[in-house]
């Protein structure tokens, strides 16, 4: 098949796991002034919310959890909060060591780069400072567009925009949540990476796939001309 796009995922993929990015969140608990484990089991539950796009900025998904624990807080901490979190996130978008000069040689070969990320505001917000900005021609983020993986219609999306068919496509991720298996059925060709994370719980995928696989982004390459 002569490949015209290459679809990536984000975290696990591109970029390291982003709770590996540093378990900060006592800290942002006491910048707060509110109790750890109240704070992150209800930071946990609006998770699904959060990357579905319900909070279009940072300041309301924090200024929620606090109205849920019936905590006020003033404006100087709610600017602290939100500071911290974007700073946490920033330390959670630095590409892997191959990622950047994969990304460049797909894009200097002719191939369309398209992203596909389940993810919370902070990653849009912070897109246009990391490494990555200008590497791709077009980026989806589950938050912006209110639809994720593994919903069908999030891939059909992804290569309208890269102008493209399904079947002219690549797409490489870690093996979250089934996300190769949803891309196969649309007719994308999924290839799992594989990483340190691939054991986790929410990687079962990534443990029973039997497809296409690499180790490394670099090995992309090498899909594309066989």
């Amino acid at each position: 098949m002569n490949y015209r796009a290459i679809i990536f995922d984000l975290f696990g993929t591109l970029v390291g796991d982003f709770m590996a990015a540093g378990r900060s969140y006592d800290e942002l608990a006491a910048i707060l002034g509110v109790p750890y484990e109240p704070f992150m089991k209800r930071w946990r539950e609006i998770t699904p919310r959060r990357t579905l796009g319900e909070f279009q900025t940072v300041e309301a998904s924090i200024e929620h959890v606090c109205g849920a624990l019936g905590v006020a807080v003033n404006a100087e901490q709610i600017a602290k909060a939100v500071e911290f979190r974007l700073e946490y996130t920033r330390r959670a978008l630095v590409p892997k060591p191959d990622a950047v000069t994969t990304l460049a040689q797909l894009k200097q070969t002719g191939f369309k780069v398209g992203l596909l990320s389940n993810c919370s505001i902070e990653i849009p917000i912070l897109w246009p400072e990391t490494e990555f900005a200008n590497l791709f021609d077009s980026t989806i983020f589950s938050s912006r567009e209110r639809i994720k993986k593994p919903a069908r219609e999030i891939y059909h999306l992804a290569c309208e925009r890269l102008g493209v068919a399904p079947e002219e496509c690549l797409y490489v991720a870690d093996g979250e949540n089934y996300e190769l298996a949803a891309a196969a059925e649309v007719g994308i060709q999924p290839v799992l990476i594989k990483t340190s994370e691939s054991q986790s719980d929410v990687r079962r995928e990534a443990q029973q796939w039997r497809g296409a696989t690499v180790s490394s982004l670099h090995e992309v390459l090498a899909l594309t001309t066989s």
